[in-house]
């Protein structure tokens, strides 16, 4: 299947498809849909997968309107050896290395039993499907490992990290080929109706999924829960907004008691003149 090049063009605001993270995890993260799961794993990681189980606590067939329950990774168990974490994340919010680590090393730590003296961990992989382009350059499909800088050698096999970049993908790949790409491809959003009906041809758990999408699409109780933890989310965003204006604003007020100049504190705090003026006015 060949695909024409293009431009990806990101999720917008208040559009709703497979990419928000919400739907997919709505779509993936229950063990009634877990062949979906083992599908995809299996076509991105290159691995014949025996068993699979979601770990999520919750089921997420019905989203609670206390979007805590939102907010959990899928989180699933392939073969008893390896724990999946996987996450789709549309912007860049410039913090995926610190949450990678924390998800990584949590999920690890939490497999080592009391006494075993941190033997026989569990191995964790954590999947990051991203609508932009964290590396400026390289692969859309990135995988990383601890190494050692002396001879490039695995330090640790236990923790490995694989990062997917939709636009790459979609500015680079030409032609649909492998599952991979069949996944991919379905997952960038970009593909047009025709280009639609000829990947579920190819892969029909992909359009099974689709349907599923579909029909959370339509329910009203869904799209209520995720626009509810939308609105929590930018209130939130809000809130630390103003926390922030106002400690610059503190600080600016300090440099004002101790004589800097307007337009210094200006420079210095990224505030407007005008509002350090007013500062010195209160």
């Amino acid at each position: 299947m060949k695909i024409a090049k293009r431009k990806y063009q990101p999720l917008k605001k208040g559009e709703y498809d497979i990419r928000r993270d919400n739907i997919f995890k709505i779509v993936f993260g229950s063990n009634e849909r877990s062949e979906y799961l083992k599908a995809f794993l299996e076509s991105i990681l290159h691995k014949k997968i025996t068993n699979i189980v979601i770990r999520n606590d919750v089921a997420l067939d019905k989203v609670h309107a206390d979007n805590k329950l939102m907010r959990l990774d899928i989180l699933a168990e392939i073969d008893g050896k390896e724990k999946i974490n996987i996450e789709m994340q549309n912007e860049n919010e410039y913090n995926i290395v610190n949450r990678n680590d924390g998800y990584a090393s949590g999920i690890y730590y939490n497999s080592l039993q009391v006494g075993n003296k941190y033997l026989n961990g569990t191995k964790t992989v954590v999947i990051w499907i991203l609508g932009y382009n964290y590396f400026k350059d390289g692969n859309y499909h990135e995988i990383i490992r601890q190494r050692r800088e002396y001879n490039n050698e695995v330090f640790s096999p236990n923790i490995t990290t694989h990062i997917f970049q939709l636009p790459r993908f979609i500015e680079k790949v030409e032609e649909i080929k492998t599952g991979e790409e069949q996944w991919l491809a379905y997952l960038s959003g970009n593909l047009n109706k025709e280009e639609m009906e000829e990947l579920f041809k190819m892969n029909r758990s992909i359009e099974e999924i689709n349907k599923i999408v579909d029909i959370v699409m339509t329910d009203d109780d869904v799209l209520d829960a995720i626009n509810d933890r939308i609105l929590a989310q930018q209130l939130e965003n809000l809130k630390m907004q103003r926390a922030h204006e106002n400690g610059v604003k503190k600080v600016a007020k300090e440099m004002l008691k101790k004589g800097f100049g307007i337009k210094e504190i200006a420079e210095l705090t990224g505030l407007e003149e005008s509002e350090v003026t007013s500062l010195k006015e209160e």
